[in-house]
């Protein structure tokens, strides 16, 4: 199995104060596209001009590219995804991590090239002088192929991460090339990071709306209408059924692309590369929720929306936890956990190390308050029309066909069923991935946290 977004150790050194606790996501290795490779290259350059290219419905879209490889990233076909190291755009010199075609109305309406960005492509960190010329280049690049020059459209005030850019215009189509960095800060110790350059492509007459980010896009959802996206079916499933696929890759960007979906879900494009950059993300992959968090909470004026934990992981909270699993281990004559005995505290080692049966019974049968609460959460939420990320714990309970066997992960709960007791998830893995279910009380043992964005009210 892959081990894509590993949740790596939460540590504490002996000695050290409980607020110093952290919880981060990891992943083992990241691969994909990055300028300069050497290996031979699938052209996309048709998905970037011509006459006839927004007028491509999804059927003709798949004909004219399928030879090219690509995933639909969900079943309605509303957006198609290129992932790997051989795509370029133009010739050699400007090589492609991803590229996403997104479809509105039935007709192709944006791509979405990832020329670099952190998690998918060679790192450049420290080296500001190598990801200055990268972006460089690709202007200077993408200007000699289009024959116009660009306008400087400077700082995006309104996107999440104020990104950069340049705009062309070559009807039918208008270009937008935009890069953003972390700025080297001396007195925090923080060194110059690269985070992405992407190229976004739309038809001239809406790339006004189609390239834009922002705030602008959270008028398309609102509180009191989110109820409308709910369906209900006689089996018993009350669903969320259009939240937008993200598949996240082969890096552990699952907190981040978790993030993006919600966003998109609103109507607000913000990625999760953009994610990754407020969140502080890893290379790679590996987010820290309370980072994730803080980060979200200085966004909601911005994105006006509005960033809450229903739970989420404190010292006091988890060691009362392992009371509970204890007392349910020495019952069934299981190992129990003693937190005292340990200098340094590894969560993955702690739940690796428990039965899983025991650890059910203590956080469902044994505390009702708590289970009826997690339950009252996931329906209350989703009565909304408001999907939860859930940080979940895997490999405590069997899940087929699943990228990541064990550790930490971030999902979507998108439904539940009262009838059968179940809730109704999404993983960022792809279309196979976009509606699974599992027993209410496994979702509530593996839960390690439970957060929601909602727009502000209007």
């Amino acid at each position: 199995m892959i081990q894509r977004c590993r949740f790596s150790s939460l540590c504490l050194a002996a000695g050290l104060l409980m607020g110093s606790f952290t919880q981060v996501y990891s992943q083992s290795s990241g691969t994909g596209g990055s300028a300069g490779a050497t290996e031979p290259g699938r052209a996309l350059d048709e998905l970037a001009g011509g006459d006839q290219l927004w007028e491509l419905t999804p059927d003709q879209f798949e004909a004219k590219f399928k030879v090219l490889r690509f995933d639909w990233l969900s079943t309605s076909k509303e957006q198609a995804r290129f992932f790997g190291s051989t795509y370029m755009l133009w010739g050699p010199q400007l090589r492609v991590a991803e590229a996403v075609a997104e479809f509105q109305t039935g007709k192709l309406a944006r791509v979405n090239f990832s020329i670099f960005n952190r998690g998918d492509s060679s790192s450049l960190a420290g080296n500001r002088e190598q990801f200055e010329k990268q972006v460089e280049d690709a202007k200077t690049f993408i200007s000699s192929k289009l024959g116009v020059q660009p306008v400087e459209r400077g700082k995006d005030s309104q996107s999440a991460v104020k990104a950069m850019g340049w705009m062309w215009m070559k009807p039918p189509t208008a270009y937008l090339l935009e890069y953003s960095y972390q700025k080297e800060m001396k007195s925090r110790g923080q060194e110059f990071r690269p985070e992405f350059i992407r190229l976004r492509v739309a038809e001239v007459p809406r790339q006004q709306g189609l390239l834009a980010n922002g705030a602008a896009g959270a008028s398309a959802a609102t509180r009191s209408g989110l109820a409308a996206n709910i369906t209900r079916e006689t089996s018993g499933d009350v669903v969320i059924k259009n939240v937008p696929m993200v598949d996240q890759g082969p890096k552990g960007y699952c907190a981040v692309a978790t993030t993006e979906r919600v966003f998109r879900y609103y109507g607000i494009p913000v990625d999760q590369h953009e994610i990754a950059q407020v969140a502080n993300t890893g290379q790679g992959g590996g987010t820290s929720p309370s980072e994730m968090l803080e980060a979200l909470e200085k966004l909601e004026a911005r994105l006006r929306v509005r960033v809450r934990a229903l739970e989420k992981w404190d010292y006091k909270e988890f060691s009362n936890m392992i009371s509970d699993y204890n007392r349910e281990a020495k019952r069934r004559d299981k190992r129990e956990i003693n937190l005292n005995n340990m200098a340094v505290i590894d969560i993955g080692d702690i739940y690796a190390s428990m039965d899983a049966d025991s650890l059910k019974v203590s956080r469902t049968e044994k505390n009702k308050a708590g289970y009826s609460k997690f339950q009252r959460a996931v329906a209350d939420t989703i009565e909304k029309g408001v999907p939860l990320m859930w940080g979940v714990q895997l490999g405590l309970y069997k899940e087929a066909d699943l990228p990541q066997s064990f550790g930490g992960h971030m999902r979507l709960i998108i439904g539940y069923n009262a009838k059968t007791s179940e809730i109704l998830y999404s993983d960022s893995w792809g279309a196979e991935h976009a509606l699974k279910r599992m027993p209410m009380d496994n979702a509530c043992a593996m839960t390690t946290g439970l957060y929601y964005i909602e727009p502000m009210a209007k």
